[in-house]
């Protein structure tokens, strides 16, 4: 039978190195599990060669640590949740995901959450330190699993709830990577055309009629493309100040919820955001409600999670008719934006106990509609683009050719 050399983490988070008999690398490593020793690196005797060098500082990494993917981050948080549901002390499981980390951000992010746990510090708070990485939802969860003494079994709350999200967010952007193409196709079309192709044809026409005989299309886009070609920089200019006049506006708590309230009146996407933000509402509410998380708490903590600033208040309305002695479904109801069949659930939930399983099964319905809801938007949006780039073609087609045509009619013989 070989033998394998490794080096691991025992149960108390130690750093060891030893041989194992097994019949392959995957029995090794199960062998050693069974002992409670997590494996770092392993390989067969005479080819294994311990890391050297390795910093003795869990959190040195790079001094500008980057954004986590959010596929790293959710298999960061899956093996956090087995390591723990393993049986794993916390700080040990923490070095256990730490050793594994593929990348500098994640190694990085993983030693400075063991450091602050070593010190004492509660992982929850050790999370929400790291705001970037880990949303309020997530460190409100991990205090309540501290306190309730069920971080395992909460953290794989936390985990499902991540996958499903990242998965969501995976098929919008998915779905509107045509109708971006077809954006971005159009836009640089339009600029080639009008700043290249434009003043070369109606140079010729302009010497034969004038400048004062062209029709007015033509001067028009003339003028057009005469001042993006002079004051180019002037447009650019003008462009980054009304993006970033827009930006700070969004900033505004009142152009936020203006900005949101107009989105949720779209003909296309508005809808289709109310399904995505009215999914999400459920998943979050079933989650929290199933780790333990009591409604009021759980309301203020999901009203982030929505990405829409308007429902996000209607939110804070029903929370603050729950503290007037009603029950959750009637102040949902009264707002107007939630609909009938997730008030019934919430309804429905509240008498059978049943709340948490209820809501997390119409999220898994909702969200299927909202996939169905997306899909049908970006079929129907870039066919709307086609559209409107068409008109804009025939537009200018219609102001080379109109000069053209009068200076054929205008001159006999042509």
């Amino acid at each position: 039978m070989p033998s394998y050399a490794y080096s691991a983490l025992d149960a108390n988070g130690q750093p060891i190195t030893g041989e194992v008999a097994a019949d392959g690398q995957s029995e090794a490593i199960a062998i050693l599990a069974d002992k409670s020793v997590f494996v770092t690196d392993i390989a067969a005797v005479g080819q294994f060669r311990p890391a050297k060098g390795k910093k003795t500082s869990l959190a040195l990494g790079l001094p500008f640590r980057r954004h986590l993917r959010p596929r790293s981050r959710t298999a960061m948080l899956r093996q956090l949740a087995t390591a723990l549901q393993a049986g794993l002390p916390l700080l040990s499981a923490l070095r256990v995901v730490h050793e594994q980390a593929e990348s500098g951000a994640l190694r990085s992010l993983m030693g400075q959450l063991a450091e602050s746990v070593q010190a004492g510090q509660p992982l929850s708070d050790a999370m929400a330190e790291h705001p970037r990485e880990f949303s309020q939802l997530e460190s409100s969860m991990v205090r309540v699993g501290e306190t309730a003494g069920a971080l395992d079994e909460v953290m794989g709350y936390i985990c499902d709830f991540a996958e499903r999200d990242v998965e969501v967010r995976e098929k919008i952007r998915s779905a509107a990577a045509y109708p971006a193409f077809v954006l971005a196709l159009a836009v640089v079309s339009i600029v080639v055309i009008v700043t290249l192709i434009l003043p070369r044809v109606i140079a010729s026409v302009t010497e034969a009629v004038g400048s004062a005989a062209l029709p007015g299309p033509t001067r028009f886009l003339l003028a057009v493309s005469e001042f993006s070609r002079a004051y180019w920089w002037l447009a650019v200019i003008i462009m980054a100040i009304g993006i970033w006049a827009f930006r700070a506006w969004l900033k505004l708590p009142r152009g936020r919820l203006a900005f949101d309230t107009f989105k949720l009146h779209l003909p296309l996407l508005g809808p289709a955001i109310r399904r995505i933000a009215v999914a999400r509402f459920a998943r979050t509410l079933g989650t929290l409600s199933a780790a333990g998380i009591q409604i009021l708490e759980a309301l203020h903590v999901l009203r982030d999670t929505l990405g829409n600033e308007a429902l996000a208040q209607k939110v804070d309305e029903a929370a603050a008719g729950i503290t007037q002695g009603q029950s959750i479904a009637e102040p949902l109801r009264l707002t107007g934006q939630f609909p009938p069949l997730l008030i019934q659930v919430i309804a429905m939930g509240e008498k059978t106990g049943r709340l948490d399983d209820l809501l997390l099964k119409t999220a898994d319905a909702y969200e299927k509609e909202t996939a169905a809801a997306i899909a049908r938007v970006m079929t129907v949006l870039p066919a709307i683009m086609i559209v409107m780039l068409a008109l804009v073609v025939a537009f200018i087609l219609a102001a080379v050719l109109l000069p053209i045509v009068e200076m054929q009619t205008a001159l006999p013989g042509i």
